[in-house]
């Protein structure tokens, strides 16, 4: 009794020590943790239809996994641009170690919820907690892992969303926006070069900053942050020069 309460004074009380103490606590509660979900993944496998084929699902996982990364952090990207700022998810080249990078956290956080569902399936198992619905819990598993898969990755065009809808803020406050997985916005002032050029979805605004993600081959896409729409001109027709503190004067 005096020993817990002596534990929980050193949680409580302000100082290094009882950062230190709930340091411990945070490590031994998520070593715990990944312990039971270990055990539990074992449990699942063993002697179970992965286990006996695991030497040719494992080689066939692999690659295709290495494809739907890039592939899923290059619709996140698509998200950010097309539905954040209508710009083409072409008009812009992101190299493909940021689709990787974008797609690691969606991903991993799927295929981590998957694991502890099949690792809760594993301690029914071992217990023997699914012998009298054992076909409920063949079909209940694999939809319970399939729908924390998708509602992870369905978080993670959400969260591309959300960084669009940040940026588009930024933006109009007069602020570059923050970079997102390889993609830079900034704030530019365009020039034409003519008294009148060719201007997709215009007018063109030359007295305020757009804001650009880059040129395209012989086009760029801007975003202008008052009207809330993209437009593209040719880039032989404009001058395009930085924005100075957030304005074009």
């Amino acid at each position: 009794m005096m020993t817990a309460l002596g534990a929980l004074l050193a949680l409580t009380a302000p100082g290094p020590p009882a950062q230190a103490a709930l340091v411990f606590a945070y490590g031994a509660l998520g070593g715990t943790l990944l312990a039971l979900v270990l055990y539990g993944l074992g449990y699942a496998l063993v002697h179970s239809w992965f286990s006996r084929n695991a030497n040719w699902a494992v080689p066939a996982l692999v690659p295709a996994l290495a494809l739907s990364l890039p592939w899923f952090g290059g619709l996140l990207h698509t998200t950010y641009l097309r539905s954040g700022f209508g710009v083409p998810s072409d008009a812009l080249q992101v190299s493909v170690y940021w689709s990787y990078a974008a797609s690691l956290k969606p991903v991993g956080l799927a295929l981590g919820l998957a694991v502890v569902v099949l690792a809760f399936a594993g301690w029914m198992r071992h217990y023997h907690q699914w012998v009298h619905a054992r076909g409920m819990v063949r079909i209940g598993v694999p939809l319970m892992s399939l729908f924390v898969v998708v509602i992870s990755l369905a978080a993670g065009l959400a969260g591309a969303d959300g960084a669009a809808a940040r940026a588009r803020a930024t933006a109009a406050s007069g602020q570059n926006p923050a970079a997102y997985y390889g993609v830079q916005g900034r704030l530019v002032c365009v020039e034409p070069r003519e008294k009148r050029i060719a201007v997709f979805n215009g007018p063109l605004a030359t007295t305020r900053p757009l804001l650009t993600f880059g040129a395209s081959g012989d086009r760029v896409w801007l975003w202008d942050p008052r009207r809330g729409q993209s437009l593209s001109v040719r880039l032989e027709d404009v001058v395009v020069s930085q924005a100075r503190a957030g304005t074009c004067s």
